[in-house]
């Protein structure tokens, strides 16, 4: 199950090679009628209305009604579609309740180690020069992450953390591998260590700019404030240079956090891209969650994942064009069609409401979801189509919780 933030960027391409005057390139077509025909299913509506475990306004606002057993987990994972407005707001008030529930502070995001400290020094300070070079990263380079949705939640994770007991209060911890190098370099002259900046910007591959600031931590100052967060640079560069693959830098990187005791076995949360939170194996490329839940760690039995969906939705798109990049708000990309095609996607809708957002307990007990296929059968007309590695597993094997929101706008672009 990939989301269509994965899928936009196919689109994306597109229509960059469609504007560049590609002879052979063209825009997507949408699927065919038949692909797109899916009527609801009665008793599958029924059992899922029956089970609703959190739901409110695509604005904000939500109740939650959670099995008690949730509350036992220790990773909790939320996927979504990068560049629509609902998942942040189903993401800052479904932190704020698994806070004041269970105690959760550690937000495991999908950003850089250096990303996660300098989003913590804004939480702390308040200072929006620093939430501003972040962002302005992400702005810069054309990533969906570049939005005033994300932004504003950070903002409101600051006034959370206001409200809250020093002890209580949300970090930031970035384990995903490093998006900006040169933050990175600035990081390490701010500690007394020694970056070579001139030789990063000649630097052609990320394997490369890894090898490189691997050796600018050894120049690092050791310091009790720094020696976890070195370390766990250390597993993230080091895992880059030698090309292993996103998806186990990510891993790799949380698995020292919770081993050398920085996380332990602290409850964490994250907000993530829908392929990294599914816990199997898609198109026999192992995700995040899947990695996890297959590992010895303490939290492989104790992890869950969430997946929230879309319809009736807008969502931003960064295309590339011969003039830059263009920030592009399309409705075409829900997940029952034109060109993305979810199975079960007409249920999902009879099970919902206009201008809300809901999430369901698939697995419960009695569960009709008992067979391969539903909200994990994609088919897509702007690349490949995914299917996971084992069809014939219910969905609750691979995401425990399946939500939709309906009629979200997108998450606006941020001014250059």
């Amino acid at each position: 199950m990939i989301g269509p933030s994965g899928l936009a960027a196919l689109f994306a391409g597109a229509v960059m090679m469609a504007m560049c005057g590609v002879a052979h390139a063209q825009m997507p077509s949408p699927l065919p009628a038949e692909a797109l025909v899916d009527a609801p299913d009665a008793a599958k509506v029924a059992f899922l209305k029956a089970h609703v475990v959190a739901s409110g306004p695509v604005t904000g606002g939500l109740a939650f009604d959670f099995p008690a057993a949730f509350y036992d987990n220790r990773l909790y994972l939320l996927g979504e579609s990068h560049g629509v407005a609902a998942p942040q707001v189903l993401d800052l008030e479904l932190l704020s309740h698994l806070n004041a529930r269970i105690g959760l502070r550690d937000y495991v995001a999908e950003v850089d180690p250096i990303q996660g400290v300098r989003l913590n020094q804004y939480l702390e300070t308040g200072d929006e020069k620093v939430l501003d070079r972040v962002f302005d990263f992400w702005t810069k380079s054309g990533a969906q992450w570049g939005n005033t949705a994300f932004e504003a939640k950070v903002r409101g994770v600051r006034a959370l953390n206001q409200a809250l007991p020093a002890e209580r209060r949300i970090q930031f911890i970035g384990i995903d591998a490093v998006q900006d190098w040169p933050l990175l370099a600035a990081w390490v002259a701010e500690q007394g260590g020694q970056a070579d900046t001139e030789a990063l910007a000649g630097a052609t591959t990320n394997a490369a700019r890894a090898t490189l600031a691997h050796g600018w931590l050894a120049t690092v100052p050791a310091s009790p404030l720094t020696s976890r967060l070195v370390e766990r640079l250390k597993g993230v560069l080091g895992g880059t240079s030698e090309a292993i693959g996103r998806e186990a830098v990510i891993f790799d990187t949380y698995a020292k956090a919770v081993t050398s005791g920085e996380l332990g076995e602290r409850p964490a949360y994250g907000l993530w891209g829908l392929f990294h939170v599914i816990q199997g194996g898609v198109n026999t490329a192992q995700p995040f969650a899947a990695r996890v839940a297959a590992s010895d760690l303490p939290t492989a039995r104790k992890i869950v994942s969430l997946a929230v969906l879309s319809l009736d939705s807008a969502v931003q798109i960064p295309a590339p064009t011969p003039a830059g990049v263009q920030r592009m708000r399309l409705d075409s990309f829900n997940i029952d069609g034109p060109f993305v095609k979810v199975k079960g996607s007409a249920t999902l809708r009879e099970a919902s409401a206009p201008d809300a957002i809901v999430l369901f307990d698939i697995g419960a007990q009695g569960t009709p979801f008992t067979s391969g296929g539903d909200f994990t059968n994609i088919r897509t007309s702007v690349g490949q189509s995914f299917v996971m590695d084992h069809p014939e597993r219910p969905a609750s094997s691979f995401v425990q919780y399946v939500g939709v929101f309906r009629n979200s706008d997108w998450a606006p672009p941020r001014p250059e």
